[in-house]
């Protein structure tokens, strides 16, 4: 078998088998950051990697070398959001062709900088290496404020309700957005979608918030599309989420944009990605969630999008309660061997 027909799930189940364990490593393989014991700092601190690569993730084309450097800090601080960590140190390492101007990779690093600033972050390390194209490896580790107790995709319950903060689907429409019109500069009346895909803002104090709360269940952060992380959260916590469809949000925006592209919008909530919102359980009411986030400062719209039951997968519900089917949409870095553009 080769990874294209095993995909990208396929690939990460064969290479579970070479991880071990380990008396300081709490939670492991799996989630959206590895767990560590460790002295002090709660006894516990948090560390997630990832990786962009031109043409796969960005395009320079498509966003400035600052805009690339606020999301490549963002992307891993969602990780940490999901968690329930904050932001410590970055180890921040580039592939990069010799021929790349300077001033270019300047930018980068001040993109980044600025966004790991928002939560007191710093650059702590990291490498470079010559790569005929660019690419991007971020190390960040975290940890935990008092009182809080790590987030997992493995916490939701039956009889649990599921949220979604934010509005999800606008970042890819802002990516759709950028497609259509690269030659035409960024399209005034559509900037608060493109903005939501070329600088992502991590929710770090509403993942704070749920990991102080105590009546958290599972959480993960919505990179690649509402649907993918909910079947996440099913097969690691090994229950049935029931979603119905028009319960999905959409926002004002999402909404208008949508008919030029004629489109479904909830459709964009689906399969979108990059969204980088907190998908979570709760066994407590949407008020009591909103009122949470309020009070550590977010303003940040919270949406209940469904239930928890016993069983297994996701359901998505028409008006009268039956399951509704879709062409799976999502990104799957693995499923072809032909080059991303």
């Amino acid at each position: 078998m080769r990874l294209f027909e095993a995909g990208e799930a396929g690939f990460l189940s064969a290479i579970r088998r070479f991880t071990d364990v380990h008396p300081l490593v709490e939670t492991g393989f799996g989630d959206d950051a590895a767990i560590l014991k460790c002295v002090g700092a709660g006894g516990r601190m948090a560390v997630t990697t990832d990786m962009l690569v031109d043409g796969t993730h960005f395009s320079l084309a498509l966003c400035t070398p600052f805009e690339l450097g606020v999301k490549a800090y963002e992307v891993n601080a969602s990780d940490m959001a999901a968690v329930g960590a904050l932001p410590v140190a970055a180890f921040l390492s580039i592939g990069v062709h010799p021929d790349t101007p300077l001033a270019l990779l300047m930018d980068f690093y001040k993109g980044f900088r600025h966004a790991a600033r928002r939560h007191k972050c710093v650059i702590a390390g990291g490498d470079t290496v010559r790569a005929e194209s660019l690419i991007i490896s971020v190390m960040l580790t975290g940890r935990y404020m008092k009182g809080a107790r790590p987030l997992l995709r493995s916490g939701a319950k039956p009889g649990h309700r599921v949220y979604v903060t934010g509005s999800p689907g606008e970042s890819g429409m802002g990516l759709k957005l950028l497609r259509k019109y690269p030659h035409y500069g960024r399209i005034k009346r559509w900037m608060p979608l493109i903005k939501r895909h070329v600088l992502p803002e991590a929710r770090i104090v509403e993942g704070l918030a749920l990991a102080r709360s105590g009546h958290t269940g599972a959480v993960i952060d919505v990179s690649d599309g509402v649907l993918n992380e909910l079947r996440h959260i099913s097969r690691m916590s090994h229950v049935r989420l029931n979603i119905p469809y028009m319960q999905l949000p959409v926002s004002s925006a999402l909404d208008k944009c949508s008919r030029e592209f004629s489109i479904n919008p909830r459709d964009m909530v689906l399969f979108g990605g990059e969204d980088y919102e907190l998908l979570f359980t709760s066994s407590l009411d949407k008020a009591w969630i909103t009122n949470l986030f309020h009070r550590a400062g977010s303003l940040i719209p919270v949406h209940e999008i469904g239930w928890v039951e016993k069983g297994k997968g996701v359901r998505i519900l028409d008006e009268m309660g039956a399951p509704l089917f879709f062409k799976d949409m999502t990104f799957q870095h693995f499923t072809s061997r032909k080059k991303v553009k």
